[in-house]
């Protein structure tokens, strides 16, 4: 875990500093109020231990500004001022706990440990994958009955992991959760660290694959008994038939070849069905018939007519190809990026009258409702399963506190889940308004409680990312929304390319995925379009190909492409790729804005610079003139004092 340290002593920092990473903490230190302030919010942070007295900006008053932007991260105050008005002010400006100097290293640690728990809302400290523990109070690691003996960046890997347990993470992420500002090594550094991990989990009996690489992507948890999933089934169920008749043509193809009866682009149509075949076949579980469509483009693809023994090997490998089309289709394991069904409304409540006749409404417009009693069990179902709003009752939403936990639990979800809270008020408590995903309504009606409930979730899921899917093959095109929706994606799809600016315009679309050969118009020339356009020259691009050669991968990053996936596209990689794009869009508009408002700072700074000089001047001036002209004079300085005034005031005001 990373932890923040904002504290102005030499002598305290590095105590604190040998205790945390004793204790396997990763800890960045900032020896002011205001480096504390823009750490803060530059980097994700388990926690921060935040000194009250702090040069350039308070303790409070950092604190103050840190929840006022809407960051949960727990807090805990470090002062020498221990009087019950001091922790009490501290306790208001929105810390989690408040520990006096001098403190004893233990208690730094089990108050650091219990506001770390809150913040997690875990049912459980110990964190588990299959026989694989790891104990965060006692910082141990187990594998069955064997303990494992972890060094602290190996233990903070792990519990990354653990905590995440179905997400990719890449190097360039792990690197950033794990290692201190302007102490983060090379990408070979996490290498390492996962060898040395995998190596110790096997001697203790693990797979020795349990920590799983993603190829081109980053490392994941494998999946623990993982059931084979039929997430494509309608989609081969809808398409059966069309690739039978495409391979149908493939054969009257071959027979006509053999027979010396060829129309003169019969290589043409022949190669682009193989191409259709290679890149979607294997996705629907027939990865040896994608191989043998690869090799029959390969074949189709060549300058020369094929020899009568090209010919015969084309007749075979297409019989070959329908021969292992007929066999039952086996799907390929989607396992842990397969979702659950998600829940519609988690409704928090103990009033069976609501319970009863919201629950009837939900049925009615078939939607999967949920009912829990208490908000501990709701943090439980929303850890476990996928879901798209919270209502809580009356009796439920007056628990300001245990309602400010759930919304924490909430804020780590993407995409974001609503809470709807049940009241005699619209009017939310300060400590809940703080958090952007919260509403508070005063129904007459069930009927007015669904419509809000549809509305709210209206509102966040049009703020999805909304991907733009070109791709001539509609086999292609529906797999990827069988595979990209239920994960909360908004999807358009494309199949003719000519049409490509026009829907590019109206959907205005998050992110691109092109396919690199389509008829009239390649992947890479829209690609190159795109990015001569200055409106969308920043858009990312992922290009789906069913041919890995390097030529090729080196021109399709030349021309301005983010990344690309090889067909048959697998679940997990595609998703992945696009959720790892758009986190690195995020960071560089993050960044790009925190550069815009520093050099915006800076200009701002100059300019009151400039003023103050071009004041003294005129005050030097003024003092200088003759006494006949003294009452002029005096005017003109209480102008000039006013203007300074007003900078002072907006110096104050831009620093707060």
């Amino acid at each position: 875990m990373r932890i923040l340290v904002v504290e102005d002593d030499p002598i305290i920092a590095q105590l604190i500093e040998t205790i945390l990473q004793h204790h396997k903490y990763a800890v960045d230190f900032a020896a002011d109020g205001q480096m504390g302030l823009e750490l803060s919010g530059a980097y994700e942070y388990d926690a921060i231990l935040l000194d009250v007295s702090l040069p350039k900006k308070d303790g409070i008053a950092v604190c103050q500004q840190i929840r006022s932007g809407g960051n949960p991260v727990p807090i805990l105050l470090l002062t020498g001022l221990n009087s019950p008005a001091d922790r009490a002010r501290g306790l208001d400006a929105g810390a989690d706990d408040y520990l006096g100097k001098p403190f004893d290293p233990d208690e730094l640690l089990a108050r650091l440990r219990a506001i770390l728990r809150r913040s997690h809302q875990a049912s459980t400290p110990i964190l588990r994958w299959g026989n694989l523990y790891l104990d965060p109070v006692s910082a141990t690691v187990t594998y069955g009955d064997k303990l494992v003996a972890v060094t602290p960046k190996e233990y903070a890997l792990l519990e990354l992991l653990l905590r995440n347990s179905k997400r990719v993470f890449s190097c360039n992420v792990i690197l950033d959760h794990l290692w201190s500002y302007g102490g983060t090594p090379s990408e070979e550094a996490i290498r390492t660290h996962i060898k040395g991990l995998r190596h110790k989990l096997k001697l203790a009996g693990a797979a020795p694959d349990l920590i799983e690489t993603v190829y081109g992507i980053g490392y994941r948890l494998k999946p623990v008994n993982a059931p084979e999933v039929n997430l494509l089934n309608d989609t081969w169920a809808k398409f059966k038939g069309q690739v039978h008749e495409q391979v149908a043509v493939l054969e009257r193809l071959a027979v006509r070849f053999l027979n010396q009866d060829l129309q003169s682009d019969w290589q043409e149509i022949g190669r682009n069905i193989a191409h259709s075949l290679s890149g979607s076949l294997g996705m629907f579980g027939f990865s040896l018939s994608s191989e043998l469509a690869r090799q029959i483009e390969k074949l189709l693809s060549g300058r020369k007519d094929l020899t009568v023994e090209q010919g015969q090997w084309l007749f075979s490998m297409v019989a070959a190809l329908q021969e292992e089309l007929d066999r039952p289709v086996s799907l390929p394991d989607l396992y842990c990026f397969e979702p659950d069904n998600a829940t519609d409304i988690l409704l928090v409540s103990s009033d069976l009258e609501l319970d009863r006749s919201i629950e009837l409404i939900s049925i009615d417009r078939h939607w999967q409702i949920q009912i829990v009693p208490t908000i501990a069990a709701a943090k439980s179902q929303l850890q476990q399963h996928p879901t798209r709003s919270i209502l809580l009752a009356p009796g439920i939403a007056q628990k300001t506190e245990e309602v400010v936990q759930l919304l924490v639990e909430v804020g780590k979800h993407i995409p974001a889940v609503p809470v709807i809270l049940l009241a005699d008020t619209p009017a939310l408590h300060p400590e809940i308004d703080l958090f952007g995903t919260c509403i508070s309504i005063c129904p007459t009606s069930p009927a007015e409680i669904i419509v809000s409930i549809e509305e709210a979730i209206f509102q966040v899921e049009s703020t999805q990312t909304h991907l733009l899917i070109v791709d001539d093959d509609l086999k292609i095109l529906a797999i990827l929304r069988a595979l990209l929706v239920p994960w909360g994606f908004r999807i358009t799809t494309l199949a003719d390319p000519e049409k490509f600016w026009e829907v590019l315009t109206v959907a205005n679309p998050d992110l691109l995925i092109l396919d690199v050969e389509m008829p009239t118009m390649s992947g890479l020339d829209l690609c190159q379009s795109v990015r001569h356009r200055a409106e969308w020259s920043q858009l990312p691009i992922i290009f789906l190909t069913a041919h890995v050669e390097p030529s090729l991968i080196q021109q399709v990053f030349a021309i301005g492409a983010d990344d690309f996936v090889t067909k048959p596209v697998v679940g997990p990689e595609i998703i992945s790729r696009i959720t790892n794009l758009m986190e690195r869009q995020q960071v560089q508009r993050l960044k790009a804005a925190e550069r815009q408002r520093v050099d915006d700072t800076q200009a701002q700074r100059s300019n009151q610079a400039q003023i103050q000089a071009a004041l003294i001047s005129i005050e030097h001036s003024v003092q200088t003139e003759s006494e006949f002209h003294a009452q002029k004079s005096q005017q003109i300085l209480d102008q000039v004092n006013l203007l300074r005034q007003l900078l002072t005031d907006s110096d104050r005001s831009s620093s707060i």
